[in-house]
């Protein structure tokens, strides 16, 4: 049984701590010092989640073995920061994030002792006060993102997330974070624009656009030296559309709560790179543009 800390209490941190407490010790790193009972919700099923509370004042110094951090994209560097000091001489670093994040240097800070991996998942769910929902069941990769990690992460992949469904592991995980990438981009900004369930962007008035953003992706991804295939992309986009058909994604609760949105980790990232390529991204630029407009409109 290992001891895992999980940074929040966002939905996609309580469905990895539902999922995990039936075989490990879960600890939910709060902002505040409070006394909570979560519990975990599906369509016929109801229960609390095993877990206990700490805030980060209340961990010692390189006292947690391993850490998963399923923040939003904009929080990772911060949290990193924060947290880096109370992992373990020899712990182990779980980031699970949408969009796409350059934490290069703070992985570069850990100690050599330490190893970093990346949870790509899509499963989906929503939060309703200390009720988390879940909605649907993706694909989920595991790999390594640093040299110590290279060597334990089918190990580590075997302790804690082996008995997920539709779980895999990759020794690169880049093509897998560029492909997740890929499937935020064709997702999130149009249903949180359009204020539509996944599913609902099956129909045919979007596919062109669809297209047009995984055709981008594809572009972008080659000048960084990834491959990726269109066909595989849009494929990989519509099946997540199918199998989370009836979850809103997380930028559309985002943007319906007048929320910051993670698109500039999204779309934002895409326009950022083909910049600096001189490649021209202008689907991706027009859904960057809309979605900060709307978000700061709502803050109006």
């Amino acid at each position: 049984m290992a001891n895992i800390h999980i940074l929040g209490e966002g939905a996609i941190g309580l469905l990895l701590a539902q999922h995990l407490s039936q075989s490990h010790q879960i600890t939910l790193i709060t902002r505040n010092k409070r006394a909570a009972t979560y519990r975990y919700q599906t369509a016929s099923i109801q229960q609390t989640i095993p877990c206990s509370t700490k805030t980060l004042a209340e961990l010692p110094a390189n006292s947690i073995d391993t850490l998963i951090i399923p923040v939003k994209a904009y929080q990772v560097i911060e949290a990193l920061q924060a947290l880096r000091p109370v992992l373990s001489k020899n712990g182990t670093l779980i980031l699970s994030h949408n969009g796409m994040v350059d934490w290069s240097g703070e992985l570069a800070a850990l100690e050599k002792t330490q190893s970093a991996y990346f949870l790509s998942t899509s499963i989906a769910g929503y939060k309703v006060a200390d009720t988390v929902h879940h909605t649907g069941q993706g694909a989920t990769w595991f790999g390594p993102l640093n040299s110590p990690a290279e060597c334990h992460y089918q190990r580590v992949f075997s302790q804690l997330f082996s008995t997920f469904e539709n779980a895999q592991t990759t020794f690169d995980i880049m093509p897998t974070l560029w492909k997740k990438l890929a499937v935020n981009i064709a997702i999130n900004p149009l249903s949180a624009l359009e204020q539509v369930e996944n599913g609902q962007l099956r129909q045919p008035k979007y596919a062109a656009q669809i297209l047009n953003l995984m055709n981008e992706v594809q572009l972008v991804a080659a000048s960084t030296g990834v491959t990726l295939a269109l066909s595989e992309l849009v494929t990989l986009a519509y099946n997540v559309m199918a199998q989370t058909a009836n979850n809103r994604s997380s930028m559309n609760q985002d943007l319906a709560n007048n929320r910051r949105t993670e698109i500039d980790a999204m779309c934002g990232y895409i326009c950022e790179l083909a910049a600096k390529q001189n490649i021209d991204v202008p689907f991706n630029q027009q859904l960057l543009e809309e979605v900060n407009k709307r978000w700061q409109l709502a803050r109006q």
